[in-house]
């Protein structure tokens, strides 16, 4: 930073030569480019900036509304977005994203005008202001200083902005504003009007973090930007990613029409795909539908999968044949979150007639077959699938296959002594004591936690887990291991959700088994004798495991205990390595809603 301060606005690369004597500029480019720091700004030619220098003892000002008055918040956008990374590091201000603290701007009692942003100021702070007044953030020592602002200059920003944009139709705000401070040193030394105000007198303005022209479509912009990013993401083709992000933006534009009362979902879809059938045709590709289902419908919600669902069968009716199998999976995604197991399993069959080998319905169908518990046809269906053998589903089933009695003939009597021929009794068929255990239940849960629509849930639990292991034991770990994936399935609500969606699925005695599993809690055990008997903490009652997590005789384990039939089972399960910690997890576990987050915390 010191390097970047003497001598910047700097490249990459003369950033690295700078730091020459640290390594070569190759490594210290990678570090570099890696770098967070809140005082690092990157300008629109590829050149890096150290704001604290040249911001410091700058005034940017802003005109205050009766809204942000009564809040005590300021909207960051367009006037203060050159400044705001000093305004996490002032005291008694604190910077929002609007997007995700919603609940704290209610009860400010304030509602965006459209910053992504915005600086809440200690209550009362704005007291003495009126609308319309001008408000000055001044950069003294690094901190933001709030201060009543009387105009002092009005510079003309429209020759140095033509300037800056020279070269391209538009910018980030941020670096278009630090670009004009390196252009005129003089500039916002002392109050002037709001940067808005100046860019509108200049011919220019703003959406969000963005700034062009007048006139300038922002709208095709950011689908431009988006297909971009889309492409390289998902690895598609340009035409490609032209499909996904339309299909996506259809489905955006239909939840929003669906709050509309007396709204027809199935006739809004039929009208749309009716004006250009063949718009989607790029959709037929498997890894392009995926991308669909990915960036528009990850996360599960009942008004987005009924538009999903409304436009697949639309697609399937109208659309050209290649886009069939496509079509019915991605209703059969849509019928499947909705609670229509046995629907989306006739469209991946629907897939299926259409092109036999269409991976993504095969893998779903294989999926169904193991929630079945027909380990040989799910196994099947996976093995037609380019890479299906690689899948985490193929080697969890490996467990459950049906062992081969070589040394018995079709008509010799069952080794199980059913006295049955071994070709009716158990040829080709799991022992009972398999299905009976739960293990194979337990694996098909969480199977299905493995679905898109949990994925963040999943990854954020178990980079938590994950925080104090070992480089070793990061790399030996698999998502099995540790507490992170049985948290997200009971505490997380998982669970319950497998239980809601594929009871039509399950044998009598999953079903059974997985609804008196719905409700353990997990508990902290001392471990005692051969490591297989436990006694609750909590309860004080005393259990016996039979399969599960190991622990050594006077270990202190936090598990969850599973029983079906004569197993008797502990998952999750987290050795304890303090008093405090054994304190910290047994008060997080008293709780009647616990905070799977805050569980995983402290197991770790």
């Amino acid at each position: 930073m010191a390097a970047l301060r003497e001598s910047g606005p700097l490249s990459l690369e003369q950033w690295a030569l700078a730091l020459g004597e640290f390594g070569s500029v190759d490594e210290i480019a990678e570090v570099l480019e890696l770098l967070a720091d809140p005082m690092v700004g990157f300008l629109s030619g590829d050149k890096y900036v150290a704001l604290d220098a040249l911001l410091e003892g700058l005034v940017f000002t802003h005109r205050l509304t009766d809204i942000e008055i009564f809040a005590d918040v300021l909207e960051a956008s367009p006037d203060l977005d050159p400044i705001l990374g000093f305004a996490y590091g002032t005291d008694g201000l604190r910077v929002v994203e609007v997007e995700y603290e919603t609940q704290l701007l209610n009860e400010r009692g304030f509602e965006s005008a459209g910053s992504r942003r915005v600086i809440l100021l200690p209550p009362g702070s704005l007291a003495d202001f009126s609308a319309g007044d001008l408000v000055g953030l001044a950069v003294e020592d690094g901190q933001l200083t709030l201060r009543a602002a009387e105009v002092e200059d009005e510079p003309d920003l429209a020759p140095v902005l033509g300037k800056i944009f020279a070269a391209n139709g538009v910018e980030a705000l941020d670096s278009a504003s630090w670009q004009l401070l390196i252009e005129d040193p003089e500039l916002f030394t002392v109050p002037s009007p709001p940067l808005g105000e100046l860019f509108e007198a200049a011919g220019y303005e703003h959406q969000r973090e963005l700034l062009a022209e007048r006139g300038f479509d922002f709208i095709a912009y950011g689908v431009q930007l988006r297909t971009v990013s889309v492409s390289e993401q998902y690895s598609l083709g340009h035409d490609e990613a032209v499909a996904v992000v339309a299909f996506v933006d259809l489905a955006d534009r239909g939840y929003t029409d669906a709050a509309i009362d007396n709204f027809d979902i199935q006739d809004w879809a039929r009208r749309h795909i009716a004006a250009a059938p063949d718009s989607f045709v790029s959709l037929a590709d498997p890894g392009v539908a995926v991308a669909v289902f990915d960036l528009g419908f990850r996360n599960q919600d009942p008004v987005s999968d009924m538009i999903l669902e409304a436009l697949a069968l639309e697609l399937a009716g109208q659309g050209p044949r290649a886009l069939k199998p496509a079509a019915h999976w991605l209703a059969g995604k849509a019928a499947d979150r909705l609670g229509r197991v046995l629907e989306a399993e006739a469209h991946y069959e629907r897939s299926l007639e259409w092109e036999a080998d269409w991976g993504p319905a095969l893998f779903e169908l294989a999926q169904f077959a193991s929630d079945r518990g027909d380990v040989n046809r799910a196994l099947s269906l996976l093995g037609r699938i380019d890479g299906g053998t690689q899948e985490v589903l193929h080697e969890v089933l490996q467990a459950f296959l049906p062992v081969e009695h070589l040394e018995l003939g079709r008509n010799d009597k069952c080794w199980c002594g059913s006295g049955r021929k071994y070709k009716v009794c158990h040829l080709g068929k799991i022992d009972e004591s398999i299905l009976e255990d739960g293990r194979w239940l337990y694996k098909k849960v969480c199977m299905f936690a493995f679905a898109s629509e949990f994925a963040d849930r999943l990854v954020e639990l178990d980079n938590l887990a994950s925080v104090n292991l070992s480089e070793d034991a990061l790399r030996s770990r698999t998502i099995f291991e540790g507490p992170a994936l049985d948290v997200a399935l009971f505490e997380g609500g998982i669970f319950a959700e497998f239980l809601a969606r594929r009871s039509e699925l399950l044998s009598e005695k999953d079903l059974a088994t997985a609804t008196e599993w719905l409700g353990t809690r997990r508990s902290v055990y001392d471990v005692n004798s051969d490591g297989a008997i436990l006694v609750d903490r909590r309860t004080s009652e005393t259990v016996t495991v039979t399969v599960g997590d190991s622990a050594a005789p006077g270990d202190v384990l936090s598990a969850r205990i599973l029983v079906a039939g004569t197993t008797t089972q502990a998952v999750g399960g987290v050795v304890l390595t303090s008093d405090q910690q054994v304190a910290d997890v047994l008060q997080v576990l008293a709780a009647d809603d616990i905070d799977p987050v805050e569980l995983v915390t402290v197991l770790s």
